[in-house]
Protein backbone atom coordinates (compact mmCIF):
# COMPACT_ATOMS: atom_id res chain seq x y z
CA UNK A 1 0.00 0.00 0.00
CA UNK A 2 2.64 2.53 0.60
CA UNK A 3 4.04 2.19 -3.02
CA UNK A 4 0.64 2.70 -4.37
CA UNK A 5 1.01 5.71 -2.23
CA UNK A 6 4.41 6.22 -2.85
CA UNK A 7 3.94 6.21 -6.78
CA UNK A 8 0.53 7.07 -7.68
CA UNK A 9 1.03 5.76 -11.01
CA UNK A 10 2.61 2.22 -10.69
CA UNK A 11 -0.79 0.64 -11.13
CA UNK A 12 0.88 -2.59 -11.78
CA UNK A 13 -0.73 -5.55 -9.48
CA UNK A 14 -3.68 -2.55 -8.30
CA UNK A 15 -6.77 -5.27 -9.03
CA UNK A 16 -5.01 -7.86 -6.94
CA UNK A 17 -4.50 -5.33 -4.07
CA UNK A 18 -8.21 -4.46 -4.18
CA UNK A 19 -9.09 -8.37 -4.14
CA UNK A 20 -7.09 -8.97 -1.37
CA UNK A 21 -7.88 -5.84 0.87
CA UNK A 22 -11.50 -6.64 -0.21
CA UNK A 23 -11.03 -10.27 1.48
CA UNK A 24 -9.36 -9.30 4.21
CA UNK A 25 -12.15 -6.62 5.07
CA UNK A 26 -14.87 -9.35 4.71
CA UNK A 27 -12.40 -11.82 7.66
CA UNK A 28 -12.39 -8.87 9.65
CA UNK A 29 -16.24 -8.19 8.86
CA UNK A 30 -17.30 -11.28 10.03
CA UNK A 31 -15.05 -11.78 12.67
CA UNK A 32 -16.76 -9.06 14.61
CA UNK A 33 -19.91 -10.04 13.80
CA UNK A 34 -19.26 -13.30 15.84
CA UNK A 35 -17.56 -11.37 18.98
CA UNK A 36 -20.60 -8.18 18.42
CA UNK A 37 -22.38 -8.00 22.09
CA UNK A 38 -25.25 -9.35 21.63
CA UNK A 39 -26.85 -7.75 25.51
CA UNK A 40 -25.60 -3.70 24.06
CA UNK A 41 -27.40 -4.45 21.16
CA UNK A 42 -30.82 -5.67 22.95
CA UNK A 43 -30.38 -2.94 25.18
CA UNK A 44 -29.88 -0.40 22.45
CA UNK A 45 -32.79 -1.71 20.04
CA UNK A 46 -34.96 0.97 19.44
CA UNK A 47 -38.15 0.16 16.70
CA UNK A 48 -41.11 -1.43 18.53
CA UNK A 49 -39.22 -2.61 22.10
CA UNK A 50 -38.64 1.16 22.64
CA UNK A 51 -42.40 1.98 21.36
CA UNK A 52 -43.69 -0.50 23.73
CA UNK A 53 -41.64 0.98 27.05
CA UNK A 54 -42.80 4.51 26.08
CA UNK A 55 -46.69 2.81 26.20
CA UNK A 56 -45.76 1.20 29.52
CA UNK A 57 -44.32 4.74 31.10
CA UNK A 58 -47.53 6.41 29.53
CA UNK A 59 -49.81 3.95 31.65
CA UNK A 60 -48.01 4.40 34.54
CA UNK A 61 -48.34 8.02 34.39
CA UNK A 62 -52.08 6.89 34.02
CA UNK A 63 -52.18 4.64 36.91
CA UNK A 64 -55.19 5.02 39.44
CA UNK A 65 -53.59 2.61 41.88
CA UNK A 66 -50.76 5.32 42.40
CA UNK A 67 -54.01 7.90 43.23
CA UNK A 68 -55.69 5.79 45.72
CA UNK A 69 -52.69 4.55 46.96
CA UNK A 70 -51.18 8.39 47.35
CA UNK A 71 -54.48 9.47 48.64
CA UNK A 72 -54.40 6.47 51.39
CA UNK A 73 -51.00 7.08 52.48
CA UNK A 74 -51.19 10.94 53.05
CA UNK A 75 -54.45 9.76 55.53
CA UNK A 76 -52.24 7.14 57.20
CA UNK A 77 -49.46 9.78 57.69
CA UNK A 78 -51.89 12.70 59.18
CA UNK A 79 -51.43 14.77 56.53
CA UNK A 80 -54.20 17.35 55.33
CA UNK A 81 -55.36 17.66 51.58
CA UNK A 82 -57.21 19.99 50.22
CA UNK A 83 -58.71 19.80 46.25
CA UNK A 84 -57.88 22.61 43.80
CA UNK A 85 -59.09 22.83 40.65
CA UNK A 86 -56.93 21.45 37.17
CA UNK A 87 -56.23 18.17 39.08
CA UNK A 88 -54.63 20.10 41.84
CA UNK A 89 -54.04 19.07 45.44
CA UNK A 90 -52.04 20.86 48.30
CA UNK A 91 -50.60 18.95 50.81
CA UNK A 92 -50.12 20.52 54.29
CA UNK A 93 -48.91 19.19 57.48
CA UNK A 94 -51.49 18.32 60.36
CA UNK A 95 -51.26 18.15 63.89
CA UNK A 96 -51.99 14.69 64.27
CA UNK A 97 -49.38 13.27 61.94
CA UNK A 98 -46.98 10.34 62.69
CA UNK A 99 -44.02 12.33 62.47
CA UNK A 100 -43.82 16.04 63.61
CA UNK A 101 -42.12 16.88 60.26
CA UNK A 102 -42.45 14.91 57.15
CA UNK A 103 -39.87 15.64 54.50
CA UNK A 104 -41.08 16.59 51.02
CA UNK A 105 -44.21 18.63 52.73
CA UNK A 106 -42.65 21.98 53.85
CA UNK A 107 -45.00 23.72 56.89
CA UNK A 108 -46.73 26.23 54.49
CA UNK A 109 -47.60 23.34 51.91
CA UNK A 110 -47.26 22.34 48.84
CA UNK A 111 -49.09 21.81 45.44
CA UNK A 112 -49.09 18.58 43.92
CA UNK A 113 -50.92 16.47 40.71
CA UNK A 114 -50.59 12.99 39.16
CA UNK A 115 -50.98 14.46 35.95
CA UNK A 116 -47.86 15.15 33.76
CA UNK A 117 -49.00 17.39 31.17
CA UNK A 118 -50.48 19.72 34.03
CA UNK A 119 -47.39 19.70 36.15
CA UNK A 120 -45.21 21.25 32.74
CA UNK A 121 -47.80 23.59 32.66
CA UNK A 122 -47.16 25.16 35.93
CA UNK A 123 -43.88 25.51 37.53
CA UNK A 124 -44.81 25.44 40.79
CA UNK A 125 -46.69 22.27 40.91
CA UNK A 126 -44.79 18.69 42.04
CA UNK A 127 -45.91 15.85 39.63
CA UNK A 128 -46.77 12.58 41.66
CA UNK A 129 -44.95 9.20 40.73
CA UNK A 130 -43.95 6.34 42.46
CA UNK A 131 -40.34 7.35 42.59
CA UNK A 132 -41.10 11.37 44.10
CA UNK A 133 -39.65 11.43 47.21
CA UNK A 134 -42.87 12.58 49.12
CA UNK A 135 -44.53 8.75 48.05
CA UNK A 136 -40.58 7.39 48.97
CA UNK A 137 -40.42 9.24 52.36
CA UNK A 138 -43.99 7.97 53.20
CA UNK A 139 -43.32 4.31 52.57
CA UNK A 140 -40.13 4.30 54.77
CA UNK A 141 -42.41 5.97 57.46
CA UNK A 142 -45.18 3.58 57.36
CA UNK A 143 -42.90 0.55 56.92
CA UNK A 144 -40.06 1.76 59.94
CA UNK A 145 -43.53 1.87 61.97
CA UNK A 146 -44.65 -1.00 64.46
CA UNK A 147 -48.04 0.48 63.23
CA UNK A 148 -50.37 -2.13 61.46
CA UNK A 149 -47.50 -5.12 61.72
CA UNK A 150 -49.81 -7.16 63.17
CA UNK A 151 -53.59 -7.71 62.06
CA UNK A 152 -56.24 -10.29 62.99
CA UNK A 153 -59.08 -10.93 59.98
CA UNK A 154 -61.97 -13.00 58.87
CA UNK A 155 -62.13 -14.92 55.80
CA UNK A 156 -66.24 -15.92 55.31
CA UNK A 157 -65.36 -19.26 52.84
CA UNK A 158 -68.09 -21.70 53.03
CA UNK A 159 -65.89 -24.09 50.91
CA UNK A 160 -63.94 -24.20 53.94
CA UNK A 161 -64.27 -25.41 57.73
CA UNK A 162 -65.33 -22.98 60.17
CA UNK A 163 -62.45 -21.99 62.59
CA UNK A 164 -59.85 -23.00 59.79
CA UNK A 165 -56.83 -20.73 60.35
CA UNK A 166 -54.27 -19.13 57.80
CA UNK A 167 -51.21 -17.08 58.41
CA UNK A 168 -50.10 -14.18 55.99
CA UNK A 169 -46.50 -13.35 56.89
CA UNK A 170 -44.36 -10.68 55.12
CA UNK A 171 -40.78 -11.35 55.78
CA UNK A 172 -37.67 -8.73 54.40
CA UNK A 173 -34.09 -9.95 54.69
CA UNK A 174 -31.04 -8.88 56.98
CA UNK A 175 -27.96 -10.07 55.10
CA UNK A 176 -24.03 -9.31 55.53
CA UNK A 177 -22.84 -9.75 52.06
CA UNK A 178 -20.39 -7.65 50.30
CA UNK A 179 -22.17 -4.95 48.05
CA UNK A 180 -20.62 -6.63 45.05
CA UNK A 181 -22.56 -9.35 44.98
CA UNK A 182 -25.80 -7.50 44.75
CA UNK A 183 -27.66 -10.02 46.91
CA UNK A 184 -30.36 -7.64 46.87
CA UNK A 185 -31.39 -9.00 43.16
CA UNK A 186 -32.84 -11.84 44.85
CA UNK A 187 -33.87 -10.42 48.15
CA UNK A 188 -35.05 -7.36 46.54
CA UNK A 189 -36.16 -4.55 49.09
CA UNK A 190 -39.92 -5.19 48.55
CA UNK A 191 -41.25 -7.74 50.85
CA UNK A 192 -42.06 -11.58 50.13
CA UNK A 193 -45.39 -12.88 50.91
CA UNK A 194 -46.12 -16.20 52.46
CA UNK A 195 -49.76 -17.78 53.03
CA UNK A 196 -49.49 -20.50 54.88
CA UNK A 197 -52.12 -23.13 56.15
CA UNK A 198 -51.95 -25.71 59.71
CA UNK A 199 -49.59 -27.96 57.19
CA UNK A 200 -47.12 -25.39 56.26
CA UNK A 201 -48.02 -25.13 52.94
CA UNK A 202 -47.49 -21.89 51.16
CA UNK A 203 -50.70 -20.46 49.35
CA UNK A 204 -49.41 -17.65 48.40
CA UNK A 205 -48.42 -18.16 44.66
CA UNK A 206 -51.94 -19.05 43.89
CA UNK A 207 -54.04 -16.68 46.49
CA UNK A 208 -53.01 -13.15 44.57
CA UNK A 209 -53.46 -10.16 47.52
CA UNK A 210 -55.32 -7.88 46.52
CA UNK A 211 -58.67 -10.60 45.84
CA UNK A 212 -58.04 -12.17 48.71
CA UNK A 213 -57.47 -8.80 50.74
CA UNK A 214 -61.32 -7.87 49.49
CA UNK A 215 -62.78 -10.89 50.86
CA UNK A 216 -61.41 -9.81 54.65
CA UNK A 217 -63.46 -8.51 57.26
CA UNK A 218 -61.72 -6.70 60.14
CA UNK A 219 -62.33 -8.23 63.85
CA UNK A 220 -63.03 -5.69 66.36
CA UNK A 221 -60.09 -5.47 69.40
CA UNK A 222 -61.42 -7.43 72.24
CA UNK A 223 -62.93 -9.97 69.98
CA UNK A 224 -59.11 -10.44 68.23
CA UNK A 225 -57.63 -10.72 71.66
CA UNK A 226 -59.51 -13.53 72.21
CA UNK A 227 -59.52 -15.65 68.82
CA UNK A 228 -55.06 -14.52 69.30
CA UNK A 229 -55.16 -16.32 72.82
CA UNK A 230 -57.33 -19.34 71.67
CA UNK A 231 -55.53 -20.06 68.72
CA UNK A 232 -51.92 -19.56 70.49
CA UNK A 233 -50.34 -22.82 69.93
CA UNK A 234 -51.23 -23.43 66.19
CA UNK A 235 -49.88 -20.01 65.05
CA UNK A 236 -46.33 -20.81 66.86
CA UNK A 237 -46.73 -24.12 65.00
CA UNK A 238 -47.57 -22.32 61.53
CA UNK A 239 -44.60 -19.64 61.92
CA UNK A 240 -41.95 -22.38 62.42
CA UNK A 241 -42.66 -23.18 58.50
CA UNK A 242 -42.22 -19.30 57.65
CA UNK A 243 -38.56 -19.05 57.40
CA UNK A 244 -37.66 -22.02 55.78
CA UNK A 245 -39.68 -21.70 52.63
CA UNK A 246 -38.72 -17.85 52.41
CA UNK A 247 -35.26 -19.17 52.38
CA UNK A 248 -36.23 -21.83 49.72
CA UNK A 249 -38.04 -19.22 47.22
CA UNK A 250 -34.84 -16.83 47.45
CA UNK A 251 -32.17 -19.33 46.87
CA UNK A 252 -33.79 -21.02 43.80
CA UNK A 253 -34.49 -17.91 42.44
CA UNK A 254 -30.65 -16.85 42.74
CA UNK A 255 -29.15 -20.13 41.37
CA UNK A 256 -31.52 -20.38 38.22
CA UNK A 257 -30.39 -16.67 37.34
CA UNK A 258 -27.17 -17.12 37.68
CA UNK A 259 -26.85 -20.48 35.94
CA UNK A 260 -28.76 -18.81 33.16
CA UNK A 261 -26.20 -16.21 32.85
CA UNK A 262 -23.14 -18.43 33.77
CA UNK A 263 -24.98 -20.79 30.95
CA UNK A 264 -24.80 -17.34 28.30
CA UNK A 265 -21.36 -16.70 28.37
CA UNK A 266 -20.64 -20.42 27.74
CA UNK A 267 -22.43 -20.40 25.03
CA UNK A 268 -21.24 -16.83 24.02
CA UNK A 269 -17.63 -18.08 24.38
CA UNK A 270 -18.23 -21.57 21.79
CA UNK A 271 -18.85 -18.49 18.89
CA UNK A 272 -16.54 -15.75 20.81
CA UNK A 273 -12.59 -16.44 21.62
CA UNK A 274 -12.84 -13.20 23.64
CA UNK A 275 -14.38 -14.74 26.61
CA UNK A 276 -11.68 -15.70 28.51
CA UNK A 277 -11.47 -18.97 31.12
CA UNK A 278 -11.32 -15.91 34.22
CA UNK A 279 -14.50 -13.92 33.29
CA UNK A 280 -16.14 -17.48 33.48
CA UNK A 281 -14.64 -18.59 36.53
CA UNK A 282 -15.19 -14.85 38.25
CA UNK A 283 -19.20 -15.97 37.04
CA UNK A 284 -19.32 -19.16 38.81
CA UNK A 285 -17.31 -17.82 41.81
CA UNK A 286 -20.21 -15.12 42.12
CA UNK A 287 -22.85 -17.38 42.06
CA UNK A 288 -21.13 -19.83 44.70
CA UNK A 289 -20.87 -16.79 46.97
CA UNK A 290 -24.46 -15.57 46.56
CA UNK A 291 -25.97 -19.13 47.51
CA UNK A 292 -23.06 -18.92 50.80
CA UNK A 293 -24.76 -15.82 51.78
CA UNK A 294 -28.11 -16.26 51.15
CA UNK A 295 -27.83 -19.64 53.13
CA UNK A 296 -26.09 -17.54 56.50
CA UNK A 297 -28.87 -14.65 55.86
CA UNK A 298 -31.25 -13.58 58.83
CA UNK A 299 -34.79 -13.35 57.90
CA UNK A 300 -36.69 -10.99 59.73
CA UNK A 301 -40.18 -11.58 60.06
CA UNK A 302 -42.30 -7.75 59.65
CA UNK A 303 -46.01 -8.51 59.86
CA UNK A 304 -48.09 -10.78 59.97
CA UNK A 305 -52.24 -10.89 59.89
CA UNK A 306 -53.98 -14.20 61.34
CA UNK A 307 -56.92 -15.66 59.31
CA UNK A 308 -60.17 -17.03 60.68
CA UNK A 309 -62.77 -18.55 58.60
CA UNK A 310 -66.28 -18.56 59.20
CA UNK A 311 -69.63 -19.08 57.52
CA UNK A 312 -71.48 -15.77 58.97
Amino acid sequence: MQGYLAEPGALTGLTAFIHDCRARHDALKAQMEQGRDRLLELHSNGGEPARVLAQTIAAQDNDSQLVNFALNLFDIIGISQEDRSDNLLVLKPSDHMLVPDFPGVPEEGCTITFNRDQALAREETQFISWEHPIIRNGLDLVLSSESGNSALSLLKNKALPVGTLLLELIYVVESQAPRNLQLNRFLPATPLRLLLDKNGTNLAPQVEFEQFNRQLNAVKRHTASKLVSAVQPEVHGMLTHGEPLVAEQARAQADSHLSAELSRLQALRAVNPAIRDDELEAVAENRRQVLRHLDEANWRLDAIRLIVVTHQ
